[in-house]
């Protein structure tokens, strides 16, 4: 039985957009579809129609809760208040936040969440929901779901504007007098176009909201299954440590240069091209990674002659102390 279709969202005789979106009953029996946390009855042809009949609420979802090893991902939806409210109740448990940030990875059930916090330890949902409420932490209205895009929108354009005048001033010929500049690496090169992908896309979902949005986005493919499986089988000789690739997709703007490091290193194992020996932890190299937005990301890789294989650690540059540690233990 399928769970998740193709239908047409229409705004009366307008089409929005078409995308996949979740099954699901409405209370009387009739089949429905979740559109931007909300059910509507579904309509022959595999359509919805937004503004002919009243929708029924989805499932109530603040928060989501990943499970990693050693840390814990908690999700949470709304505004810059969110987050820190979140974070700041969190903290007065006792509970450590070693980063946060906007989530970009995927949706989690029928709900797509604006930001993340990693937290220390293990932590059970039902924790979590004593904490945060099991009402949203800041309220999460049509309205604000538009703010937060344009909220991000508006960061990526001045991130893009940065980036565009750093090029601007590198390429900039010798006959005209300005101070010298140092030219853009390629690591920056590949930010701005990371920026001008994400804008386009931000501008494109901000084109398709209907006059009467709904509380969240609409379901996508799940990224993360699907790079996992591409690993696997072109690349099955790597194997992602931890929480490597919950990182990659859930808090690198820009995957080009993680898939550049697959690529780097070489099968028949030794140095790769460009990497380091990492000084702490013996027999594993380390470099510099570009997240989409700087250069904070870490790589940490080994070489196992035995099994013919290579561990692989993707990480940042405030958690290194940590992240040596753990590699020396595991050496």
């Amino acid at each position: 039985m399928r769970s998740e279709i193709e239908i047409a969202v229409f705004d009366g005789e307008t089409l929005v957009q078409r995308c996949p979106c979740t099954l699901r009953d409405l209370p009387d029996g009739r089949p429905g579809v979740v559109w931007r946390g909300v059910v509507y009855p579904l309509l022959p042809g595999d359509r919805i129609d937004v503004s002919a009949v009243e929708a029924e609420a989805g499932p109530e979802q603040p928060f989501a809760v990943l499970g990693g090893e050693g840390s814990t991902w908690v999700l949470v939806r709304g505004l810059a208040g969110a987050l820190a409210e979140a974070q700041a109740r969190l903290g007065a448990a006792g509970i450590r936040v070693s980063r946060s940030g906007r989530w970009l990875g995927d949706p989690v059930g029928d709900v797509a969440f604006d930001w993340f916090l990693r937290c220390e330890g293990t932590l059970e949902p039902d924790r979590v929901g004593e904490l945060l409420g099991r009402s949203s932490v800041v309220g999460d209205t049509a309205e604000a779901r538009i703010a937060v895009l344009e909220q991000h929108l508006f960061e990526m354009k001045a991130e893009l504007a940065r980036l565009a005048e750093q090029l601007n001033e590198a390429a900039r010929p010798p006959s005209v007098p300005v101070q010298p500049v140092t030219p853009v690496a390629p690591e920056r090169n590949a930010a701005l176009e990371a920026a001008l992908e994400r804008v386009r896309e931000l501008q494109a979902r901000l084109d398709a909201v209907p006059p009467r949005p709904a509380p969240s986005r609409p379901a996508v493919a799940r990224l993360q299954e699907e790079l996992a499986a591409a690993l696997a089988a072109l690349r099955p000789d790597v194997i992602l440590l931890r929480d490597s690739l919950q990182v990659v997709v859930g808090e690198f703007v820009s995957r080009a240069a993680f898939y550049r490091i697959l690529q780097e290193l070489p099968v028949e194992g030794g140095r790769p091209k460009g990497w380091k020996a990492l000084r702490g932890a013996e027999r594993w190299w380390e470099r510099h990674v570009s997240s989409g937005q700087d250069d904070s990301g870490r790589a940490y890789a080994r070489f196992d002659p035995v099994g013919r294989r290579w561990d692989l650690l993707m990480s940042w540059k405030g958690e290194q102390a940590r992240d040596i540690e753990w590699l020396r233990r595991k050496a």
